[in-house]
């Protein structure tokens, strides 16, 4: 069945505002199929009236979630783009972790975007484990993101064909997987902990934000994704990743999308094999680390494994079990003199002063047992410094406190879900339904980063369905 060219127009306009997709005259076919497909499992028929019922959602909703999954390219393995992994392992990361350890910083963040069924954020997982030996001393987030539940869903089990290991070394393979059934492999599970897995929709503007953990960022992967996407879309998605990004940031995108009108604002990197993008640094600096970087040859990867590598070092503590919740949403300058405490406590958080942050935090509640945006704060800080137990207690605190903290509950019930305690996280994230179930969707919640009550509540509908797939618990 063909869409009219109107129904045609109608949808290819609706989905633009709400998903950023660009379905163009030469994609049309796409846009039918995948409409076509949604509508069979649908009881609504025929798609212009599923397109008059989804027009009423919002697009962090799970109804526009789901039309997703059947509209975007999921396509994806392990190490994929071989030259973008030796960079990063060789050429990008290394400096960046000698730079932490020098300043007593023990703490990264990586962010991959459209994440689809994992394989992305996994790949650093395992970078990241054969560049930090003293790895449970680090505070690491790796966050993945998608808008296709399904994927996330994927993902989240952590089996995978043999297909999704084609770049994959063999020692690698050998090191961290095992072999399930024929033709199926399992990525060990102490990586999968690594990795912290979260519905987003790029498209949106909710983020930064402290409620999607995306900001404060050392690196961020968006690959294959932007080329789908509307020009409008694509020129808002990079410049919310560069917020997102921290000064010197790096931001990844696939040849075919870093176009030197999108990437304006960041300065382009160039390594023997790839183009990289730095945020916020001068270009002259860019310049001279570009021209060292290509006079430092790429050696290929070895045939074999390391031998600081075994397989039985595979894994990470519970404090580098990568969080939900981590940042302050807008990064700030350094107040005046006559800024709060708190202001300075977000200040330094969100410099990576993690330590300094929590004392000035500290400090305040001295001063004021009472007070639940202090409680809240702490919460943040200690969850980034690997603290969960700490972030927990003090988002207790602030629950007690301001009961009716859609924020606070919606934050506890994210960081329980990583933490593999689903029945308590699916609860608190009911609180937040409940809380806001009479208010208007327009408002703007307390704590939120100027999140609405509607996208906040739609937001917390797709972790309660993530989290109630049978392949959820842990």
């Amino acid at each position: 069945m063909k869409l009219s060219d109107e129904a045609y127009r109608q949808a290819q306009a609706l989905i633009a505002s709400r998903l950023g997709l660009d379905f163009p005259e030469t994609r049309r076919a796409d846009l039918e199929r995948g409409l076509m497909r949604v509508c069979g499992t649908s009881s609504l028929s025929p798609p212009e009236t599923y397109l008059t019922w989804l027009a009423s959602f919002p697009g962090e909703s799970l109804e526009w979630m789901r039309l997703a999954g059947y509209l975007t390219v999921g396509e994806t393995y392990f190490f994929r783009d071989r030259a973008v992994f030796e960079a990063l392992e060789q050429q990008v990361l290394p400096p960046l972790i000698a730079a932490r350890r020098a300043q007593g910083l023990l703490r990264l963040r990586l962010w991959s975007a459209g994440c689809a069924t994992g394989e992305e954020p996994y790949s650093l997982a395992i970078v990241l484990h054969r560049l930090l030996p003293d790895r449970e001393k680090w505070a690491l987030t790796i966050l993945g993101t998608d808008i296709n539940p399904d994927a996330l869903e994927r993902a989240r089990q952590g089996q995978y064909r043999e297909w999704s290991l084609r770049e994959t070394p063999s020692w690698i393979r050998d090191v961290y997987f095992r072999k399930q059934s024929p033709g199926t492999v399992e990525l060990d599970a102490r990586i999968r902990h690594m990795v912290s897995l979260a519905p987003l929709n790029l498209a949106a503007d909710g983020y930064p934000a402290v409620l999607t953990n995306t900001s404060g960022m050392d690196l961020i992967l968006c690959r294959n994704v932007l080329m789908y996407f509307t020009c409008q879309a694509q020129e808002a998605t990079v410049a919310r990743l560069q917020r997102a990004l921290l000064p010197g940031g790096w931001l990844v995108l696939s040849p075919a999308e870093a176009s030197v009108e999108l990437c304006r604002g960041l300065v382009a990197v160039n390594f023997p094999a790839y183009i990289m993008h730095r945020n916020g640094l001068a270009r002259e600096t860019a310049e001279m680390t570009s021209g060292s970087l290509q006079q430092i040859p790429l050696s290929p990867w070895p045939d074999a494994a390391p031998q600081n590598t075994p397989a039985e070092t595979v894994g990470a503590s519970p404090t580098a079990a990568a969080p939900l919740v981590a940042r302050l949403a807008e990064p700030a300058e350094f107040p005046s003199e006559n800024g709060t405490s708190l202001q300075r406590a977000r200040a330094l958080a969100d410099r990576g002063q993690l330590d300094e942050a929590g004392r000035v935090c500290e400090a305040a509640l001295a001063r004021d047992r009472l007070d639940p945006e202090a409680h809240l704060l702490l919460a943040t800080i200690c969850q980034e410094q690997g603290k969960i137990s700490a972030a927990l207690e003090a988002l207790r605190r602030a629950i007690y406190l301001a009961p009716d903290s859609a924020s606070a509950h919606f934050l506890l019930g994210a960081l329980l879900i990583q933490q593999g305690e689903h029945d308590r996280g699916r609860r608190s994230m009911e609180t937040v339904m409940r809380l806001l179930s009479s208010v208007p969707r327009h408002e703007a919640v307390t704590g939120g980063d100027g999140w609405t009550a509607g996208r906040l509540l739609e937001t917390a509908k797709a972790y309660l369905d993530l989290s109630a797939r049978p392949g959820a618990a842990r």
